[in-house]
C-alpha cells in the first residue's frame, strides 16, 4: 500500500460558518472562495480515494475546541433520495444499473480497506457530476449504538440491530443496507414509505415483512438484493459477489403481475434468534416482536490522521491524480473548488 499524506489546511482559511440541519456548518474557504461543509467526527480510522467515495483534500483544526476537521468534496447533486425524486420516471434501467454499480464499487473499495461503514442509507450516498459517491465514512466507529428515531433511516438497519442495539455490525451489515439501496433504485421510493411511525417500521421489518417489487423490474436484480436483505447475515452476498452479478445481469426478464409468486411465513426471520424481541427507542416508545406473530408475506420465488493508505494495483481506479487527491494547497488554489469539512477529536 502507498500512503498518501493529508494536507494541513490552516482554520483561519475559512470564514463565514454558518450552522446547517443535521448538525452541519456552512463555510467558504477564504483563499479559494469555496463552499464547504462542517460535520464533526471522533475518529478517522483510515479512508481511500476512489470515483464512487467523496474525495478528502485535507484537514484543519478548529481553533475554539481543537477539534479536527476533515476536508472533503462538497458533492454538487444533492443526495440519492433527492436524485430519485427529481428523476422520477425518468431513468432507464441501464440508468438504474449504473446507481447501483456506482454504490457497490464504491463499498467494495471501502470493504477492501477494512473499512464498515455501518450507515449507509440513501442521505449518505451523493450525487456528485452524475455519478454516486458514498459519503459519512469514518463515522462507524463513533456512532451511538441506540436505534435512530429518523425513519428515513431505520429500514436500511438490519434486524439483528434492530432487536439487539448493541449487535456487532460487520460488512454483512453493510450488504444488507446495499440491498435496501437497491430495492430503493428500482422503485424511486422509500422503503417502508406508506408508514408513518418508526415503531410500525420496525415491527414490520423484524416480523419478517418487505416491501414488494416493482413491476417492470429485472427478476436478476430482484433475486440480489433480497439475498442482500436476508435476515440470515450468513446468507448474504460479499461485495465482491453483488459487483460480480450486476456487472453480467440479464435485464429480462422483468417482473410483472403473472410472475410466479409464493408465499412464506416468516421465511426472513430464520437468521434472528426465534424468541421474543422487544425494541426500545431513544423516545421511549417501545414494540414487542413474537416469534408466532410473523406476518405471511409475498416474495418472488427467485430467489492515523496524518495519512491515507492507498491500495495499489487491483484494478482500483480512483479518478483522481495523485497530486489532486493528496495536496490541499492545490485545492486551495482552484476557485470556486467546493468541499466539505468533516471534525474529528483531537483526542486519538
Amino acid at each position: 500500500m502507498n500512503k498518501v499524506q493529508l494536507q494541513f489546511i490552516d482554520y483561519s482559511s475559512f470564514k463565514d460558518i454558518n450552522t446547517l440541519n443535521n448538525g452541519m456548518l456552512k463555510a467558504f474557504l477564504r483563499n479559494a472562495n469555496a463552499h464547504v461543509i462542517l460535520k464533526k467526527l471522533k475518529l478517522l480510522h483510515q479512508l481511500s480515494y476512489h470515483q464512487n467515495i467523496l474525495t478528502i483534500f485535507g484537514y484543519s483544526r478548529e481553533a475554539d475546541d481543537g477539534d479536527y476537521l476533515l476536508v472533503m468534496e462538497f458533492a454538487n447533486g444533492g443526495d440519492l433520495r433527492q436524485y430519485l425524486k427529481e428523476k422520477h420516471q425518468k431513468l432507464t434501467w441501464h440508468d438504474k444499473m449504473r446507481l447501483a454499480i456506482d454504490i457497490t464499487n464504491g463499498l467494495q473499495c471501502i470493504h477492501s480497506h477494512g473499512i464498515v461503514h455501518t450507515s449507509l442509507h440513501p442521505h449518505n450516498v451523493l450525487v456528485h457530476n452524475g455519478r454516486m459517491v458514498i459519503g459519512d465514512l469514518g463515522l462507524s466507529k463513533t456512532m451511538d449504538a441506540s436505534i435512530p428515531e429518523n425513519i428515513e433511516i431505520l429500514p436500511y438497519i438490519e434486524p439483528n440491530v434492530l432487536a439487539n442495539p448493541s449487535y456487532p455490525r460487520d460488512k454483512r451489515s453493510d450488504i444488507y443496507s446495499l440491498g435496501l439501496l437497491m430495492y430503493e433504485i428500482s422503485s424511486e421510493r422509500a422503503p417502508f414509505s406508506s408508514f408513518r411511525h418508526n415503531f410500525e417500521v420496525a415491527k414490520k421489518i423484524l416480523s419478517g415483512s418487505r416491501d414488494k417489487p416493482i413491476l417492470g423490474t429485472p427478476i436478476e436484480y430482484i433475486d440480489l438484493y433480497e439475498q442482500c436483505w436476508d435476515n440470515d447475515p450468513m446468507a448474504r452476498p460479499t461485495v465482491d459477489g453483488v459487483l460480480s452479478i450486476l456487472g453480467r445481469m440479464n435485464l429480462t426478464p422483468v417482473y410483472d403481475e403473472d410472475f410466479e409468486m409464493t408465499t412464506f411465513n416468516g421465511n426472513y426471520l430464520k437468521g434472528v434468534e426465534r424468541k421474543d424481541v422487544k425494541v426500545k427507542f431513544e423516545n421511549s416508545i417501545s414494540i414487542e416482536v413474537h416469534p408466532n406473530e410473523a406476518n405471511n408475506v409475498v416474495s418472488t420465488s427467485s430467489k492515523n490522521l496524518n495519512s491515507v493508505s492507498k491500495k495499489s494495483g487491483g484494478g482500483v481506479d480512483s479518478g483522481f491524480s495523485e497530486e489532486v487527491r493528496a495536496d490541499g494547497r492545490r485545492i486551495a488554489n482552484k476557485e470556486g473548488k467546493e468541499m466539505q469539512i468533516i471534525s474529528m477529536s483531537p483526542k486519538m
